[in-house]
């Protein structure tokens, strides 16, 4: 889907030279497609995740799941947080980033993660994607879920699956903007462990009362571990306003 959208972007030699017209089921996302390579030469040697891949017992590899996975930073899609969503423009990308992005793929990093809160909270009625690079090391985009509408959605966050709602995700979230504008850690609301001196601050004791405790129950969860990471200082603020508790 990502590699769609993206305008099917080329791959760069060598890989492209690997490529035939030879139809073959694809062993990292289990499509057939017309125009296919060897796994063990596309992805190389240094492949570790050979367990996560859809048809393991295949031995051809499509081009969109060799570009997701090929290049050096920062021309390569490991390293970016992706949001796929044809339903609409994508806001421009990470300055850095030198990705071809179509009109509906966004690459970001931890700097700016707007429009993933903003899909997660509402998404689209049609399909939609959103990975989560949260090391820059990890492939995570070709073991991502393609979602569709507003049920319940499953985003990749490096090698974890992370399971939840638009609803459940907005009141984790709102209620982690609230405590990160106290001045509470993401350490902190992730173990439900408030410290005795940001308690001890004004409205402290309160305010982790009110936005703290109701979080107990999604304590060192993945979904509580992914409220934290999104939002960063410089648009707590907006996220506040955006989303009210």
């Amino acid at each position: 889907m990502v590699w769609e959208l993206a305008g099917r972007p080329l791959l760069a030699d060598p890989a492209a030279g690997l490529f035939a017209d030879v139809e073959g089921l694809c062993a990292m996302c289990g499509s057939v497609e017309p125009r296919t390579a060897p796994t063990a030469k596309a992805i190389g040697g240094n492949f570790t995740d050979q367990y996560l891949l859809a048809r393991p017992d295949s031995a051809r590899i499509c081009e969109g799941c060799v570009w997701v996975c090929a290049g050096k930073p920062p021309a390569t899609v490991r390293m970016w947080t992706v949001v796929a969503r044809p339903d609409m423009p994508a806001p421009p990308s990470a300055g850095k980033c030198v990705l071809p992005t179509g009109r509906h793929v966004h690459y970001t990093s931890r700097a700016d993660m707007r429009h993933v809160v903003a899909t997660l909270a509402e998404p689209p009625v049609g399909p939609w994607l959103v990975s989560v690079a949260e090391s820059g090391q990890k492939h995570h985009v070709p073991y991502a879920r393609i979602n569709h509408g507003a049920g319940d959605w499953v985003v990749r966050m490096d090698q974890a699956d992370i399971i939840s709602s638009p609803t459940l995700f907005r009141l984790v979230f709102t209620r982690v903007v609230r405590l990160r504008l106290a001045g509470f850690t993401a350490a902190e609301i992730e173990a439900g462990e408030p410290s005795v001196v940001h308690l001890s601050a004004p409205d402290g004791l309160e305010t982790w009362r009110r936005y703290g405790e109701p979080l107990w129950p999604y304590r060192n969860s993945p979904l509580l571990h992914l409220a934290c990471f999104l939002p960063t200082k410089g648009h707590l603020d907006e996220y506040a306003r955006t989303y009210p508790a």
